[in-house]
């Protein structure tokens, strides 16, 4: 309203794609939302600010990344990475650098560049002792390498404040909920994809009761929604000796996969409709319509070929391969795992693609 009553700022576009975020990310308007986002951007081209660029170029990726194609959008983070580095922000640039990366493993990238594109945001934040977003960045390094089948790092780094104070990974995330949020469900991932269940129903234990007591839920990003969903119809079936816990479960899957639906109807079919027909071909695996189900993971399947998204047509593969298998139908599962298991390498998570080869050799 002030720009519109007295004129532009340098901080004018920035309100303007702020805005669009609060209507995109939080009142789910997305069509209201990306045109405010897009007309912030067109304010900094005629007004540019070398002092504000870097984060309106950020803040826009939040609702474009929805909106937009995934496996472009991403590189918006990048190129916000640039802006803020040449305005000498480093600390933006440092937030814009761990969203770029984050995004891009979701976003399906080739992961032995992302590994390597890993490894360089740790060492500038070291560089620039940013402790914050190292703390936020390590967790998910850790999964990729596992993923690509390197060594993983030790769980405890010691990490040198700008004051001389070392401290560890642990220290800082224990006082920073996002941090914690993240830690939970990025172990709570890598305890999915590589099936240790014991581990993901811990994770998932955690995450959910960390945001119950902070009433914080973290980014709004989709990752969150899409894999909590599938770890919750997971554990829901694990435990279907006990009917109420079962129950409690399944409904969680429930409510993301009710999420995730909304994003494929408002925001993009190209990013959340191969998602929503996997989350919705693991509800009826759950409800025992297996008739429902065959059909949805095929759908899955083939939506996340045709939207680009490798890491989840391999996962909507082997999802596909581990119901057949579950429901006594070990052939039909085999083409499932194989197929899972070329996807994994072509996304370059090459130990992944190893324990699918040993699942077909095992059946």
């Amino acid at each position: 309203q002030i720009t519109l009553k007295h004129g532009m700022s340098p901080l004018s576009p920035l309100a303007f794609v702020q805005y669009g975020n609060y209507n995109a990310i939080i009142r789910q308007n997305y069509e209201v939302g990306y045109h405010y986002v897009k007309l912030g951007l067109a304010l900094m081209k005629q007004s540019p600010s070398r002092a504000n660029d870097g984060q309106i170029i950020f803040n826009s990726a939040y609702t474009r990344m929805h909106v937009e194609p995934m496996q472009t959008s991403v590189e918006f983070f990048l190129d916000a990475f640039k802006t803020a580095m040449k305005s000498g922000a480093t600390r933006n640039a440092m937030k814009c650098a761990f969203f770029y990366d984050v995004a891009c493993f979701w976003a399906g990238k080739k992961l032995d560049e992302l590994a390597r594109s890993m490894k360089e945001t740790i060492k500038q934040m070291r560089f620039h002792k940013n402790l914050v977003m190292i703390s936020l960045m390590l967790p998910v390094v850790r999964v990729t390498l596992r993923m690509v089948g390197e060594s993983a790092m030790p769980p405890q780094i010691g990490l040198m404040s700008a004051s001389g104070d070392t401290h560890n990974e642990e220290d800082i995330a224990d006082k920073i909920p996002a941090a914690m949020l993240g830690k939970h469900i990025n172990e709570c991932y890598e305890a999915f994809v590589f099936r240790e269940f014991d581990k993901a129903r811990d994770c998932a234990e955690k995450f959910i009761s960390l945001q119950n007591q902070t009433m914080y839920s973290g980014s709004a990003l989709y990752s969150r929604i899409f894999y909590f969903g599938l770890v919750s119809f997971w554990i829901g079936r694990e435990t279907n000796s006990n009917k109420w816990v079962s129950k409690k479960w399944i409904a969680r899957g429930e409510e993301s996969k009710v999420s995730i639906e909304k994003l494929a109807v408002l925001a993009s079919t190209w990013n959340f409709q191969n998602k929503t027909l996997l989350l919705q071909a693991e509800e009826q695996f759950c409800a025992r319509n297996f008739k429902a189900a065959e059909k949805l993971y095929d759908d899955a399947i083939l939506s996340s070929k045709k939207h680009k998204f490798v890491n989840e047509e391999a996962l909507a593969n082997e999802l596909a391969g581990h119901f057949y298998l579950d429901t006594g139908r070990k052939d039909k599962s085999v083409p499932y795992f194989s197929q899972a298991e070329e996807k994994y390498r072509e996304w370059g998570a090459v130990a992944k693609a190893n324990f699918c080869e040993w699942l077909v050799m095992d059946i």
